[in-house]
């Protein structure tokens, strides 16, 4: 752009001296000298000025070319933060989910040890209950077979009472003049007995 303003300028420069020449036919040789001077003067300062405005328009274009390259620069810096902190977040919210799994499973775990424990305390329970109920039940049996026991007892020291009677009426042999009953004394003594023996068994 430099080289062509000055093809421009040198070209003005030449058309001004032709010009100037024609006129120092007229003029003079004085007039015409003075006046290629000041063309002269005048076209170097066009050429200077036209120099000066391609450098300033070139610095111009190298200062846009730089601000384009900065935004262009800051543009992508931006967009990798954007895609790193998309990533970081991705990644936080993963992590975030794994914890959250993580705990409802040792949650889950903590529960399910619970249960079991409950579950084992409460089948503990239920055979304490059971075998308290039938400790309970043997007792039970046990105080009713001595009840019985208690009861054929005193069946069998009323027949003895009675038994014991029948000896103050014997005949010249020393004979009871009523009969013993001996079968029905033995009965009653081997009931007694056998509910004695049930009720001790049923209390171990």
């Amino acid at each position: 752009m430099v080289i062509n303003a000055h093809k421009s300028l040198k070209v003005m420069s030449l058309a001004a001296l032709l010009g100037l020449a024609a006129c120092a036919g007229q003029r003079g040789e004085q007039e015409a000298l003075l006046a290629q001077q000041e063309a002269a003067a005048q076209a170097a300062a066009l050429a200077e000025q036209a120099e000066l405005a391609d450098m300033a328009r070139l610095e111009a274009e190298r200062n846009e070319q730089a601000v384009r390259a900065e935004l262009e620069r800051v543009r992508l810096e931006n967009e990798a933060m954007a895609v790193a902190r998309a990533a970081a977040e991705r990644e936080a919210e993963q992590r975030a989910r794994e914890a959250a799994q993580l705990q409802r499973q040792q949650q889950q775990t903590e529960v399910a040890r619970l249960k079991q424990e409950q579950q084992g305390r409460i089948a503990e329970l239920e055979r304490q209950l059971a075998a308290t109920e039938e400790t309970a039940s043997r007792r039970e049996q046990a105080n009713a077979r001595l009840i019985q026991a208690i009861t054929a007892a005193e069946e069998l020291l009323q027949m003895l009472a009675s038994e014991q009677l029948k000896y103050n009426d014997v005949d010249a042999d020393g004979n009871t003049v009523e009969p013993l009953q001996k079968a029905l004394i033995s009965e009653l003594e081997a009931r007694k007995n056998a509910l004695v023996r049930e009720a001790q068994a049923l209390g171990n």
